[in-house]
């Protein structure tokens, strides 16, 4: 009865092992943003051939104490040309890259940003974000997740976390959930990311700090980009994901 004894704690001290929650991993994100372009009333054909949103994969990479999270592989830029009665149409859309560490720590904050061609380094503190539970569940990639929303801000942002991944991290910075954020919607549901895929973080994997852009703070990037934005007819912010370059040449 001895052996026997041994084998079955043998035993349960391995599924106790196997159930103990993961701290350190990487997350690959499916990030859509629907385009809404407006062509105008007389140009449906125009507007067919323009897809209604866009996809890049994105990856988060996490441990207890850092996160860094940028494009899966470089973004395929979206062209569209188009020839009809003499007159040439062009659009193109491009997908900056965007890279975000963040350090708790060390209270880092570091987000290098491509905007309209231009690099900037923004260096600053964690952004402190306030959630409220709303008290709904769905399951994701099957991990338990419950929904929160963004509060005290303008931003209309919904989350979902899962506290079987207990690290306050998720993608594109945004923190401070029991629990890691597996789902998230903003814009009005125009910019939506979902995880789809999870699997363990490569023992020689380095978290590099992006470097490459003018250093500012997130304040003076918000008003240099809020100024770009509104040169080219965003509303509300929207839109300042992507570039796009319009061309109409008539003959």
């Amino acid at each position: 009865m001895k052996p026997l004894s041994i084998f079955i704690l043998l035993l349960t001290t391995n599924l106790l092992c196997i159930a103990q929650p993961s701290t350190s991993g990487k997350i690959v994100f499916k990030e859509t943003i629907k385009l809404n372009l407006d062509f105008g009333e007389n140009n449906d054909r125009m507007a067919k051939m323009v897809p209604s949103s866009q996809s890049v994969d994105k990856v988060l990479y996490f441990k207890e104490e850092q996160s860094l999270f940028k494009n899966l592989d470089k973004a395929n830029d979206l062209e569209v040309k188009h020839e009809e009665d003499g007159n040439d149409f062009q659009l193109v859309m491009k997908m900056p890259e965007s890279i975000i560490y963040i350090n708790k720590k060390n209270d880092e904050y570091i987000h290098s940003q491509d905007l309209m061609g231009k690099e900037f380094l923004i260096v600053d503190k964690p952004i402190k974000y306030n959630w409220k539970l709303t008290g709904e569940q769905k399951t994701i990639l099957n991990y338990t997740c419950q929904k929160a929303i963004l509060i005290d801000t303008s931003k209309n942002v919904a989350a979902w976390f899962t506290s079987q991944i207990p690290i306050a991290y998720g993608p594109a910075g945004m923190m401070g959930l029991p629990g890691m954020i597996l789902a998230l919607e903003s814009e009005d549901g125009d910019r939506m990311s979902i995880a789809t895929s999870i699997e363990p973080l490569s023992k020689d994997f380095e978290f590099t700090k992006p470097s490459k852009g003018k250093k500012v703070s997130k304040a003076e990037y918000e008003k240099i980009r809020d100024a770009k934005m509104k040169e080219m007819g965003a509303v509300d912010g929207k839109g300042g994901g992507i570039k796009m370059i319009i061309r109409e040449e008539r003959n």
